[in-house]
């Protein structure tokens, strides 16, 4: 469980050039635009930040994928009301994530415990197996919302 944790938790937070549009009221090429402006401005490979993605009409397209730094660093061009929407966004996405830890490591600790409570007390092996798919289940829920959330998957 700790490699998939920190796998899952140590990957940075990232956010598409299409939120980005969204938040900012700005049409998605307009963003990707200032997106590759200020990557190339920056001496950084675009390429790198690319994602493609299914439209509505089941087409392919570019967007971008972008850290903390280079989506503040992209919208401090913007006005005072769309850098703090992002911002808010940002906030928004770090206080998930660290919810989301806080519920993994609650149901580890549950997990650890009803464990040395079935070696202690000599619990059933069928009782043991109970407790463990249910933690299991909780557990998988918790790293599925987790992945959604941090983008990881769609």
């Amino acid at each position: 469980m700790e490699l998939i944790l920190s796998d899952l938790f140590s990957s940075d937070l990232k956010m598409s050039s299409r939120e980005i549009a969204e938040l900012t009221g700005k049409e998605h090429k307009n963003v990707k635009r200032d997106c590759a402006l200020m990557l190339n401005e920056l001496e950084i490979d675009t390429l790198r930040f690319e994602r493609i993605y299914l439209d509505g009409m089941n087409r392919q397209q570019t967007e971008y994928v972008l850290d903390e730094e280079l989506t503040l660093t992209l919208v401090t061009g913007y006005s005072v009301k769309l850098r703090n929407a992002v911002i808010k966004r940002w906030k928004q996405l770090e206080n998930q994530t660290v919810s989301l830890q806080d519920e993994i490591n609650k149901i580890c600790a549950k997990e650890n415990f009803d464990k040395a409570l079935g070696s202690i007390h000599g619990k059933g092996l069928a009782e043991r197996k109970k407790t463990k798919k249910a933690n299991s289940s909780i557990f998988q829920n918790l790293i599925n919302q987790a992945q959604l959330t941090l983008g990881l998957r769609q």
